[in-house]
């Protein structure tokens, strides 16, 4: 029973994948997701002190305007919002990498 399952999945899942155009589709919610990740690394790195209070201001603010790009993205799905999203998050992730 558990190879006539797989062998489902095996036939099944190659053609969904090629009936779109990059394989696997993305979630809606892909930006909102890599921004809670990201969020949460921001906190574990201030409070590993790998961040200190004087970077604080600089990625509250970045933190706000990332959020604003969010939700207009979460608004009106175009190409433009999504590379602004995709922008908004590169920079945040690099102010807590550097």
């Amino acid at each position: 029973m558990a190879a006539l399952v797989l062998a489902g999945a095996v036939f099944i899942g190659p053609a969904r994948a090629e009936s779109t155009a990059f394989g696997v589709p993305l979630s809606p919610n892909v930006h909102l997701y890599s921004y809670f990740i990201i969020n949460g690394m921001a906190r574990g790195a201030f409070l590993l002190g790998k961040l200190h209070p004087k970077d604080m201001p600089v990625l509250i603010k970045m933190d706000e305007i990332t959020r604003k790009v969010l939700l207009c993205n979460l608004d009106s799905k175009t190409i433009r919002s999504d590379f602004k999203a995709e922008q908004m998050l590169t920079r945040y992730l690099g102010l807590i990498l550097k």
